[in-house]
């Protein structure tokens, strides 16, 4: 939503009564985006803003540093691979939870096996799909065993899989499921964890309230917290965003886009800047016919869709600085990412001649749906208008969009993924096209060779893997990628934290100039 300087105006005047908490006079760092946070608790809600929160709550066993990408001790002082699926980790002594709890082998076997376990309900299942059992070995020494050999697994025990005292969820509550019987709601429990920050305050869609450790053990990568107060605040309007960072409300919000950058910069309290991003925008369609018989099970219809779509224009007039084309169903950071693959050029023309070559002269019409950054999306769908694909926008929230994608109702719909930040990708393709719930393909080739990729501790034999499949995506145009997210981000210009590309913010590092 751009926000032109006579509306924004009128917004900073009509807050500018309105009492301003944030900032390093009380010591009160606000930051907001427009996402209601459905839980706390990482692995039962997997939005970018929870993981934001969990890496400044909550330790995990490795941390991956965030300028370097070096893997270094955390909870876990060391590590070795004992066999081909046997990870030892000696773990880091005196550390206590939040609650006042000694942290041990018996948090980590608990904490894992509750998440690993096939009914646990877990969100992003590629984090911990690979663990079979964590054996407790002594009090601080684990085993975890693999269900086969897993090169990536140091990436999946980093913040991404935060550590939980024994029991933790022993108290989660009863709600009723979708069949009628009751399950474990265990997304309702907060977390409690061992981080630079302590949860005081959790209101659901609305705000979290962390405050300092001021026991965090001395000796971690993430190093001692510095602010004594962070809020994330759900506000939904940009508009209103931009003017509580205006006038004091915030301190940082993100996703700015280019006309309200160019306004920003220009308040001498603010600092703007662009980075891009491990979050890819793509569209998910329905090849294999789970939703029934639609035009998208004919690869013409497909490769149509992919020729109807300007990416550049996309990329670089609408998203802006830090973006880039996406070239394939990964991000080249990413171990891995082939972008060689086919491409698929801005050409309506074409991609009119492929759907009549289709038997869809006149086009078709099919549900889109959507749940972040509607303007994107309504530039989409634009240009699958343009070619006669009458696509009926769709815009849910995650939380309802998600259980129709599981239960095969979302033929066509705008994604996204960021990975959770992994570097790997076995946590981007390889979460889409290998037959679970969020696989539209189901591509048996493709399938085997992801789990050959994921599964191989030589290198060169990895990308070997990865590139015939991501070719085979691109050729059969199962997704089709659209842009690399840049984020432009605008900050009160007091505060002093890292710009990172891994479309984090690390907050437990900033501190007040």
């Amino acid at each position: 939503m751009l926000i032109r300087k006579a509306a924004l105006t009128f917004a900073v005047v009509a807050m500018a009564g309105a009492a301003a908490h944030a900032g390093k006079d009380t010591d009160t760092f606000t930051w907001a985006t427009s996402t209601e946070i459905d839980t706390p608790d990482l692995y039962y809600g997997n939005q970018r803003e929870a993981l934001i929160t969990t890496y400044a709550q909550c330790d995990s066993l490795v941390h991956r540093d965030p300028m370097t990408n070096e893997y270094v001790p955390l909870l876990a002082t060391s590590w070795e691979w004992i066999d081909d699926v046997t990870l030892e980790l000696k773990l880091r002594e005196g550390v206590k939870f939040h609650d006042g709890t000694d942290f041990d082998a018996e948090d980590v076997a608990y904490t894992l096996n509750h998440v690993a376990a096939p009914d646990s309900g877990m969100k992003v299942r590629v984090i911990i799909e690979w663990i079979d059992t964590v054996e407790v070995v002594d009090p601080h020494t684990v085993r975890i065993h693999a269900d086969a050999p897993t090169p990536a697994a140091l990436e999946y025990l980093t913040g991404t899989a935060p550590m939980f005292p024994s029991g933790h969820y022993d108290n989660a509550p009863e709600v009723p499921g979708a069949d009628g019987a009751t399950r474990r709601d265990w997304g309702a429990v907060l977390p409690v964890c061992t981080g630079p920050y302590i949860l005081t305050d959790y209101q659901p869609g609305q705000s979290v309230t962390l405050e300092k450790n001021e026991n965090y053990f001395d000796g971690s990568p993430k190093g001692k917290p510095s602010i004594g107060k962070i809020v994330y605040k759900t506000i939904k309007d940009p508009e209103t965003q931009i003017a509580e960072l205006m006038t004091g409300g915030v301190d940082w919000i993100w996703g700015v886009p280019p006309e309200n950058a160019d306004l920003l910069r220009e308040m001498e309290n603010l600092t703007v800047v662009s980075a891009p991003t491990m979050r890819m925008s793509f569209l998910s369609l329905d090849a294999a016919g789970r939703t029934g018989e639609t035009p998208l099970q004919d690869v013409r219809v497909r490769q149509a869709i992919a020729h109807a779509i300007d990416r550049e224009s996309l990329s670089k007039n609408l998203v802006g600085e830090g973006s880039a084309v996406q070239r394939s169903m990964c991000v080249p950071v990413q171990f891995g990412c082939e972008t060689d693959v086919t491409q698929y050029a801005y050409d309506p023309e074409k991609a009119k001649a492929l759907l009549a070559e289709a038997g869809y002269p006149d086009g078709f019409e099919i549900p889109f749906y959507a749940y972040r950054d509607r303007p994107y999306s309504e530039a989409v769908l634009n240009y699958l208008r343009a070619v006669g694909i009458d696509a009926d926008l769709q815009f849910l929230q995650w939380r309802a969009l998600r259980p129709l994608i599981v239960d095969d109702k979302a033929a066509l719909a705008h994604l996204t993924l960021g990975s959770n930040g992994m570097l790997d990708v076995s946590a981007s393709t390889s979460y889409y096209f290998k037959f679970s719930s969020d696989d539209y393909a189901r591509d048996a080739e493709v399938r085997d060779w992801l789990d050959k990729a994921d599964t191989n501790s030589d290198p060169e034999v990895r990308k070997a893997f990865y590139s015939k499949a991501l070719k085979k995506i691109a050729d059969q145009a199962y997704y089709i990628p659209l842009f690399v997210y840049g984020r432009t981000y605008a900050f009160n210009k007091e505060l002093d934290y890292p710009v990172t590309p891994d479309e984090m913010a690390h907050f437990y590092l900033a501190k007040w100039k």
